[in-house]
């Protein structure tokens, strides 16, 4: 069992579903659940990404003064964070057969 091929339309794909994943997301969040609720569910979701983005808050660098910078990479990391599993997922439930084994 090898590693399936590297596919740019694989990417695409899962670029796309992972967007479409963090939209949907958002929009139950904000749209369905209670204030109260939101404000605590509404963070969960971006917490992979936020350990990394407040390890690059501590060393403070130019430009991200008002920390709206750090919030859009909040976003843009768990947009690849939840695209790179997507593509993970899309490799091997699209690994062809084995010509030999038949698996």
């Amino acid at each position: 069992m090898g590693l399936p091929k590297f596919k740019w339309r694989r990417l695409a794909q899962a670029l796309g579903i992972g967007l479409a994943i963090g939209v949907l997301e958002a929009i139950c969040v904000v749209s369905f659940l209670p204030s109260r609720w939101a404000d605590r569910i509404g963070d969960l979701p971006l917490q992979p990404a936020s350990y990394l983005v407040t390890l690059l808050a501590k060393s403070q660098h130019p430009g991200f003064e008002d920390q709206a910078g750090y919030f859009l990479l909040v976003v843009l990391l768990q947009w690849l964070i939840y695209s790179g599993v997507v593509y993970i997922l899309l490799a091997i439930s699209w690994k062809k057969p084995d010509k030999v084994s038949g698996r």
